[in-house]
Protein backbone atom coordinates (compact mmCIF):
# COMPACT_ATOMS: atom_id res chain seq x y z
CA UNK A 1 0.00 0.00 0.00
CA UNK A 2 1.41 3.40 -0.96
CA UNK A 3 1.91 6.22 1.52
CA UNK A 4 -1.01 8.23 0.15
CA UNK A 5 -3.35 5.27 0.59
CA UNK A 6 -2.16 4.69 4.15
CA UNK A 7 -2.65 8.38 4.94
CA UNK A 8 -6.21 8.34 3.62
CA UNK A 9 -7.03 5.12 5.45
CA UNK A 10 -5.56 6.18 8.80
CA UNK A 11 -6.47 9.86 8.83
CA UNK A 12 -2.90 11.10 9.25
CA UNK A 13 -1.05 13.20 6.72
CA UNK A 14 1.55 11.97 4.29
CA UNK A 15 4.00 14.32 6.00
CA UNK A 16 3.30 12.63 9.35
CA UNK A 17 4.07 9.23 7.85
CA UNK A 18 7.30 10.62 6.37
CA UNK A 19 8.16 12.07 9.79
CA UNK A 20 7.55 8.71 11.49
CA UNK A 21 9.87 7.13 8.92
CA UNK A 22 12.59 9.73 9.56
CA UNK A 23 12.33 9.08 13.32
CA UNK A 24 12.50 5.33 12.79
CA UNK A 25 9.11 4.95 14.45
CA UNK A 26 7.35 3.44 11.43
CA UNK A 27 9.61 2.17 8.68
CA UNK A 28 7.88 1.12 5.44
CA UNK A 29 8.11 -2.54 4.45
CA UNK A 30 10.04 -1.54 1.34
CA UNK A 31 11.05 1.35 -0.87
CA UNK A 32 10.76 1.30 -4.63
CA UNK A 33 13.69 2.27 -6.83
CA UNK A 34 11.96 5.62 -7.35
CA UNK A 35 11.88 6.18 -3.58
CA UNK A 36 8.20 5.48 -2.96
CA UNK A 37 7.32 4.02 0.44
CA UNK A 38 5.33 0.77 0.40
CA UNK A 39 3.57 -0.28 3.61
CA UNK A 40 2.52 -3.80 4.58
CA UNK A 41 -0.36 -5.02 6.73
CA UNK A 42 2.12 -5.32 9.60
CA UNK A 43 3.02 -1.64 9.14
CA UNK A 44 -0.67 -0.75 9.37
CA UNK A 45 -0.94 -2.67 12.65
CA UNK A 46 2.10 -0.76 13.98
CA UNK A 47 0.55 2.53 12.88
CA UNK A 48 -2.65 1.63 14.69
CA UNK A 49 -0.65 1.15 17.91
CA UNK A 50 1.19 4.45 17.39
CA UNK A 51 -2.08 6.31 16.90
CA UNK A 52 -3.58 4.60 19.96
CA UNK A 53 -0.71 5.72 22.18
CA UNK A 54 -0.73 9.18 20.62
CA UNK A 55 -4.42 9.51 21.51
CA UNK A 56 -3.56 8.58 25.10
CA UNK A 57 -0.95 11.33 25.20
CA UNK A 58 2.25 9.27 25.07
Amino acid sequence: MKVKEVAALSGVSVRTLHHYDELGLLKPAKMTEAGYRIYSDENLAELQQILFYRALGF
